[in-house]
């Protein structure tokens, strides 16, 4: 299990540091991320009204909201599930649409410099998810 200050390390190499309201999830990842994964880029948004911490790692998209004083909702998407990933500036805030075949995660109210890293950590981790994939079937 990784430590909150090894999480916090890989959030500061990946560029990811701009979060707002979303302390409580980010220090619930040493109990998420697990050990042979990479945090790539994270942001915070709105999403079915509460906010939000979304996490793009080298295996997923994870989506937490903690509770004020107990309760944790966690959405993951494996690299290999999602289809698209689209999104929408505005004058200061954005949105992001992540498809994953069946179903659409649309966070809003997300800060428009955090916007189009996490789609470039998102589309980088998956093409090299998808690369390793093919490395290992071909093997």
């Amino acid at each position: 299990m990784k430590s909150l200050e090894e999480i916090q390390l890989m959030l500061k190499e990946c560029g990811a540091k701009d979060f707002f309201g979303t302390k409580k999830e980010v220090k619930e990842l040493p109990n998420i991320i697990q050990d042979n994964e990479v945090i790539t880029y994270a942001t915070s948004g709105f999403l079915n009204n509460n906010t939000w911490l979304i996490v793009s790692t080298n295996k997923r998209v994870i989506f937490l909201d903690k509770g004020m004083i107990f309760g944790l909702k966690q959405i993951e998407i494996p690299l290999n599930k999602i289809n698209s990933i689209v999104y929408k500036k505005g004058f200061f805030l954005g949105e992001i649409e992540i498809w994953d075949g069946a179903t659409m995660m649309k966070v809003t109210k997300i800060l428009n410099k955090t916007l189009v890293p996490f789609v470039n950590a998102v589309n980088k981790a998956k093409e090299k998810f998808e690369r390793a994939q093919q490395t290992s079937v071909a093997d």
